[in-house]
């Protein structure tokens, strides 16, 4: 392998390290879980994060001896900031979606191989189902967000990110390539996402997702709410108040 090839695969590997840590739910994962979780032999994860320490990309607990995101990519992520995030483009639409609907309003965006949510607007009926929390990652094809992202991606594009994150799906029992893409045909069909029961029990999601100029999927816009709100025929007026969110959003993105 030249050179070049063996530098690029080094960055492939600490960007892997990287997101398996901002993927976690603790935040503050041990060497064994990391080179566990991305593949690598304990040696080339240790010599790696070691890097990663040095440049302030990862800070270590002194307690757990775990890993988290370090404050040299909180610098990067600031001076990356657009003129108007999508967040800010979205949350407006969002709460009205909450408003008309009464029901948890999501906002995720992709990030690499994953989702990340962006913002939860509540709505106004007595029981809200916080199925994600702001800053929770997921990866593509987990939860409505996901999975409505996933299906507006190319066949080819679905394969890769089942190949980049084939370690972190062992992670969710109730999924499987197979059934990920089950859920992204139906997805197509029905032209939204639908997760019945797969955050939690009794509990049921429906997605749709937001595209740049060009047909890109860059992010999605859900709604969770108790199954038994979640009809069939409320479905459809659902789905509409989710297209008009998204076109909307689509709108100021140009």
């Amino acid at each position: 392998m030249s050179n070049a090839a063996t530098s690029a695969q080094t960055v492939q590997r600490a960007i892997s390290l990287l997101r398996l840590i901002a993927s976690s739910n603790t935040r503050d994962l041990r060497l064994i879980d990391l080179a566990e979780g991305s593949g690598l032999n304990k040696s080339t994860a240790h010599r790696l994060l070691q890097c990663l320490l040095e440049e302030r990309m990862l800070t270590r607990n002194r307690n757990s001896r775990g890993y988290r995101l370090g404050p040299l990519l909180y610098e990067f992520g600031l001076a990356a900031l657009p003129g108007k995030s999508i967040k800010e483009i979205a949350h407006p639409h969002l709460c009205t979606v909450a408003e008309m609907t009464g029901d948890m309003t999501f906002l995720v965006a992709r990030s690499g191989y994953e989702t990340v949510c962006l913002d939860a607007i509540a709505g106004h009926f007595h029981v809200q189902t916080m199925t994600s929390g702001v800053g929770d990652r997921h990866p593509l094809g987990i939860g409505a967000g996901g999975q409505a992202i996933l299906a507006a991606l190319g066949d080819s594009e679905i394969e890769l990110v089942f190949e980049a994150t084939r370690h972190q799906l062992s992670n969710y029992n109730q999924f499987s390539r197979q059934s990920l893409l089950n859920d992204v045909a139906r997805c197509r069909r029905r032209g939204y996402s639908l997760d019945e029961n797969m955050a939690a029990d009794g509990i049921t999601a429906m997605g749709k997702v937001i595209c740049l100029p060009g047909n890109i999927p860059f992010a999605a816009v859900f709604i969770a709410t108790l199954s038994s709100r979640m009809h069939q025929t409320r479905r459809s007026k659902l789905a509409r108040h989710l297209e008009t969110c998204a076109t909307a959003i689509e709108r100021h993105m140009v």
